[in-house]
């Protein structure tokens, strides 16, 4: 039920007659920057509208929760000392271009960035990035800012909103779990959240009137504890050009707008004044650069042709060839001369729609084709995979899905290949036989043995393309600009790995790993150097992936080994680590592990502490 204006009036009358009793009760009098004894009536008025509108469900009870509400907040307050936060994050925030607080037609709008490698690349220079109530003391420091810049609005002048607009931009990597579960640096964000929507509901009630959240993450949004009000005003977007369409045009390229640059300045800053228009102004928003990370299209052994744009379905090479090409419809068709012209190209809009056989899985998609035909598709697909299930089947009795096709069509990787009926390793272990289960770990065996009877001439995708792995997908920024390999030996492979520990630093931060005196970075020195320590192995072919639900068993027995994304040629003691990387199925994976595949403890030790520093 919704008040009018005269009746709004009345209850907060009534709960400012009750403020002497709240205060004479509390042990604070300080709020938003305000001293409730002494407030002027247009601020105190602001104040109290908030909290009861929070409370406005049951208009009866709407004063004294309300009273109730705000006593609470002020007995709280000098527990977490949001003053203190916002001088701490006053010298960090500007420097790390999470936050900021802009004007738009006298309506002020948050600017969240939550970027993953930002936090995670500069957490060893500021303390308060490397816990999750850190990072939350730091988004309270925001809202502390935005609170203090509305008081002092309402005390000079007349803004015609006093809730802000919030835009939120998720920059996450996909989860990626470890044995302890996803990895720390998504786990630290992931809490901070949970605990700074808790404060922001009680503390800052109605501060935020809509949010605009950019790329949302279920992972991370799922369980807050999100005000229903502010859901109902939630706009979610995937594309950040979308923005225009609800913020208008004087915004950044980047979010659909024709701002170029910006007449204000940043209001998180402790250096700009603060100044209401009392004219309509166009918004003010951080610099914002539009670049967008170009694909890198593999071209070192492969073979580049120009095919026209024909109603593709499952089209032949030769009929590409005949087709006449039009300035409106070229596309790039690239395969690997390993493997030749694709014998099949499916139309990329029908695989859009087609059906998932892994719903859940991040990253490249595998749909069906038909009921015998699966496609794994997207612009991470390379056909260095393709290439190692073609290895793998014409060198070896290993059993795969049988390679159909393999091309790279308009910067998009395509492999289409046979779908393998059967049940993951997991599902078959427990309801068979140990005389089932030792005739599959035996076969196992088998299969690596003749993996490993492949040797190498350099480190990397079999096609000469770089390293795939996690450890070299933390790179400080834009991780896609970095490359890894391939590496002609063990010894520069290592340097790799030494130099991906130092890209997931910030470039200001490297240049003081000299300094001997510096805790941190004798520790990274002590890690390059166990690094490179690691000497004198074979180079030799690698699944890369053996978890168990890379491990299929047909009807009849045969055990099939899917998805050569990770395949390559790598150090012998790869496959190893690489089986133990997930999180077990049952305890004793780690030892049925070493049944089949030959155990190289020290050194799994090893990269197991690069993966968990780079991703800490």
């Amino acid at each position: 039920m919704s008040l009018s204006l005269e009746e709004s009036s009345s209850l907060t009358s009534h709960f400012r007659d009750a403020l002497p009793s709240i205060l004479k009760k509390s042990r604070n009098t300080e709020i938003w920057g305000v001293d409730l004894k002494h407030a002027e009536w247009q601020v105190l008025e602001v104040i109290l509208e908030k909290f009861l509108r929070h409370h406005s469900a049951i208009p009866a009870l709407q004063v004294c929760r309300a009273s109730a509400s705000l006593e609470r907040t002020l007995d709280r307050r000098p527990f977490f000392d949001p003053r203190a936060y916002l001088a701490e994050a006053e010298s960090i925030l500007p420097d790390l271009d999470l936050c900021h607080i802009t004007l738009n037609e006298g309506q002020y709008v948050l600017w969240v960035r939550i970027d993953e490698m930002k936090i995670k690349g500069y957490a060893p220079l500021h303390e308060s990035l490397m816990t999750s109530a850190g990072l939350a003391r730091l988004g309270l420091a925001v809202m502390e800012k935005l609170s203090v810049l509305f008081m002092q609005a309402a005390a000079t002048s007349d803004l015609h909103d006093y809730s802000a607009s919030c835009v939120i931009e998720f920059k996450m990597r996909d989860i990626q779990h470890t044995k302890k579960g996803e990895r720390p640096s998504q786990r630290k964000i992931r809490k901070a959240l949970e605990e700074l929507v808790t404060y922001l509901r009680h503390h800052y009630p109605n501060i935020l009137g809509k949010a605009y959240i950019i790329n949302p993450r279920d992972e991370y949004l799922a369980s807050l504890d999100i005000d229903e009000a502010l859901l109902r005003d939630t706009v979610l977007l995937k594309d950040p050009e979308d923005l225009s369409r609800y913020l208008g045009s004087q915004i950044p390229p980047r979010y659909g707008g024709t701002v170029e640059l910006f007449a204000g300045c940043d209001l998180l800053r402790s250096d700009c004044l603060v100044r209401v228009p009392k004219e309509n102004t166009s918004l003010q928003t951080p610099e914002s650069s539009a670049a967008a990370s170009a694909d890198i299209e593999e071209t070192w052994v492969e073979k580049e042709i120009t095919a026209s744009a024909v109603n593709i379905g499952r089209t032949s090479p030769e009929d590409l060839e005949e087709g006449l090409e039009t300035e409106e419809q070229k596309l790039r068709l690239i395969y690997s001369e390993t493997i030749g012209p694709p014998s099949i190209i499916l139309d990329p809009g029908d695989l859009q729609t087609a059906d998932n056989l892994c719903p859940d899985k991040m990253g490249a998609r595998l749909v069906f084709a038909d009921s015998e035909t699966v496609v794994k598709f997207g612009h991470g697909v390379r056909l260095a995979e393709a290439e190692a299930l073609h290895l793998a089947s014409t060198r070896t009795t290993i059993a795969t899905p049988k390679l159909l096709s393999a091309y790279i069509l308009d910067g998009v990787g395509y492999i289409v290949m046979s779908y393998e009926v059967g049940e993951p390793l997991e599902q078959y272990w427990d309801r068979v036989s140990q005389a089932e289960q030792n005739r599959l770990l035996e076969r196992l065996r088998d299969y690596v043995n003749q993996m490993r009877e492949i040797p190498g001439d350099f480190i990397g995708g079999l096609n000469g393309s770089p390293c795939r792995d996690g450890i070299f997908e933390a790179g400080y920024g834009d991780y896609t600009s970095y490359s890894y390999g391939p590496y002609p030996s063990e010894e520069s492979f290592d340097e790799g790995i030494v130099q991906a520990l130092r890209d997931r630093l910030p470039l200001e931060m490297r240049e003081g790993e000299h300094g001997i005196e510096s805790n941190f970075f004798n520790g990274e020195y002590m890690l390059h150097q166990t690094v490179r320590g690691l000497k004198n192995h074979k180079i030799l072919f690698t699944h890369g992936d053996l978890h168990p639900g890379n491990i299929i068993v047909r009807i009849d027995g045969t055990v099939v080994l899917v998805d050569w994304g990770s395949a390559g040629f790598w150090p012998e003691y790869w496959e190893f680590y690489r089986a133990l990387h997930n999180s077990p199925w049952k305890t004793s994976w780690d030892r049925m592990v070493e049944k089949f595949v030959p155990p190289f403890y020290v050194e799994h030790s090893v990269i197991k502490r690069v993966f968990g520093t780079v991703w800490n």
